[in-house]
C-alpha cells in the first residue's frame, strides 16, 4: 500500500507513533495463488497454514474460510484452532515438544498428530488401551540428510532402527492407523529443485516402508519464498522462486507418480510464503542525530518489530516526509535508522542513503512472518495491528499492548 504522510499522521494520531498495517486481501491471495500453483499439477494438494508463523486470529479464520488445515506446533495453537471453530479433523498437530493431554485431546478428537519421537509413542499405546473402539490416526515425522551442513534435530532418523521401531510399534496397536508421512526441512537455498527433490525421497519411503499402509497424505512441511521486492530480493546470494516454479518441481513429482491422480494427498505447510508481503511496519521518526562520524535516526519501533530473528538484511524501507523541499531536509549518504530500546544493537535499516529528518515515518515491508509472534515484551509493550479497507477505514486486528498485559502474570506483594 502507499502512504501519504497525512494518511500516516491521522493513523498514528489515534493508534500511536508505530503500528503494524495488515492486508486481509493480499493475504487470501497469496493462499489462493500458492494453492492454484501446485493444484493445477496434482490436484489432490492441499495448504496446512502454519500458526507458529503469523498466528493473528483473522488470518487463521480466513484460511478456515478458504478450506486450509491448521498446522499447529503445541497445546496453545491447537487451542486457538479450536477456539476459533477448526473441526478437529482439520487441525495438524506437529512439533518436538508435546504434552500427554494434548495428545489426548487431538487424536480423540480426530486430529492427525504427526509423531516426532520416541516419547510420544508411549501415550499413543496408553490411549489405545483405555479407549479400544476408537481409531487413532497418527502420521511420522521422517528425517533424513539434504544437502544442509548439519542434520535436522526433527523426527525419526529414517536411515535407523529408530524408524523400524516405531513403524513397528504403531502397527502393532490394534486401533491406531499410519496414515501419513511428514518432514519439513529448510531445504538448501529453499530451491525448487531441493524440494523436489525432498518430495522424491518421501515418495520412495511411502512406497517402500509404507507399502502395507493406505497412506492418507504425505506432508512436506513449509519454508517456501514469499513474494518480496527486487531490493529485498537481491540480498539473497541465489535467485527466489515464485509459487509456479515451487508448484511445478513438487506436484510435478506426485503428478509423475500418479499419473491417474488418485496418490495420496500432497500437504503443504507454508507461513513466509503467505504471510510476509501481507504486513508493513510504520513508525514515526523521532529524532536525528550525528554522533562522530555516524548519522542516526531514532525511530518509534525496533528491530524486534521487524525482524526479532536478528536478520542482518534490511528489508525494504520507503521514507515517507513529513514536508517536501523542507529547509530541515537533508541527503544522506548513510544514515543508520535505530530502534528505541536500550540495546546498542538495536537497528532496523542499516545505512540509509536519502533525505530522512524528525517526523517523517518510515514503512517496512515484508514483515508479516515471525513479527508479532516472536517479538518479545521488552522495555516497550507491542504496537497495534490494523487493517484498512479500500474506502480507508481502519479495523483494529490487535490493539496496542498495555504495561497491564506485560505484567498481568506477574506475582505483586
Amino acid at each position: 500500500m502507499n502512504f501519504s504522510w497525512a494518511d500516516l499522521q491521522a493513523i498514528s494520531e489515534n493508534y500511536g507513533d508505530s503500528f503494524y498495517l495488515l492486508d486481509l486481501a493480499k493475504f487470501q491471495a497469496n493462499y489462493h495463488d500458492f494453492l492454484a500453483a501446485f493444484q493445477t499439477v496434482y490436484a489432490n494438494s492441499q495448504i496446512a497454514y502454519s500458526y507458529k508463523t503469523n498466528y493473528t486470529p483473522r488470518l487463521c479464520q480466513l484460511v478456515q474460510g478458504m478450506g486450509g488445515y491448521a498446522e499447529v506446533v503445541s497445546g496453545m495453537e491447537y487451542g486457538l484452532a479450536l477456539r476459533l471453530g477448526v473441526p478437529a479433523e482439520r487441525i495438524i498437530f506437529n512439533g518436538p515438544y508435546k504434552q500427554a493431554a494434548d495428545v489426548e485431546r487431538a487424536l480423540l478428537g480426530g486430529s492427525v498428530v504427526n509423531l516426532d519421537a520416541a516419547y510420544e509413542l508411549v501415550w499413543i499405546k496408553a490411549l489405545a488401551a483405555r479407549f479400544p473402539q476408537h481409531i487413532f490416526r497418527v502420521g511420522v515425522r521422517c528425517n533424513f540428510a539434504i544437502a544442509t551442513q548439519q542434520r535436522s534435530r526433527f523426527g525419526f532418523d529414517v536411515d535407523s532402527d529408530d524408524f523400524q521401531r516405531v513403524l513397528h510399534a504403531l502397527r502393532g496397536i490394534h486401533n491406531c492407523r499410519i496414515v501419513g508421512l511428514h518432514c519439513h526441512f529448510l531445504a538448501p537455498k529453499r530451491s525448487a529443485e531441493a524440494y523436489a527433490d525432498i518430495a522424491r525421497r518421501m515418495l520412495g519411503l511411502a512406497l517402500n516402508e509404507c507399502a502395507s499402509e493406505t497412506l492418507e497424505f504425505i506432508d512436506l512441511g513449509g519454508g517456501f519464498f514469499s513474494r518480496m521486492r527486487l531490493d529485498l530480493q537481491q540480498q539473497f546470494p541465489y535467485p527466489i522462486p515464485t509459487f509456479t516454479a515451487y508448484g511445478q518441481a513438487i506436484a510435478g513429482v506426485f503428478a509423475a507418480a500418479f499419473p491417474s491422480g488418485n496418490g495420496p494427498e500432497l500437504i503443504l505447510e507454508p507461513g513466509i510464503a503467505l504471510t510476509a508481503d501481507t504486513m508493513q511496519f510504520v513508525a514515526k521518526i523521532i529524532d536525528v542525530k550525528s554522533i562522530g562520524e555516524r548519522h542516526v535516526a531514532l525511530a518509534a519501533g525496533s528491530q524486534y518489530d521487524i525482524k526479532p530473528t536478528l536478520s542482518p538484511r534490511n528489508l525494504p524501507m520507503t521514507v515517507v516526509s513529513a514536508a517536501i523541499g523542507s529547509a530541515l531536509d537533508r541527503q544522506w549518504q548513510a544514515v543508520d535508522v535505530v530502534g528505541s530500546t536500550c540495546m546498542e544493537g538495536d537497528c532496523l535499516y542499516s545505512a540509509y542513503a536519502g533525505a530522512l529528518k524528525a517526523d517523517d515515518y518510515v514503512v517496512f515491508d515484508n514483515v508479516g512472518a515471525y513479527t508479532n509472534v516472536l517479538r518479545p515484551p521488552f522495555i516497550n509493550p507491542a504496537s497495534p495491528i490494523l487493517s484498512l479497507d479500500a474506502s480507508g477505514a481502519c479495523e483494529v486486528i490487535r490493539r496496542r499492548e498495555t504495561a497491564e498485559d506485560v505484567f498481568v502474570s506477574y506475582a505483586f506483594d
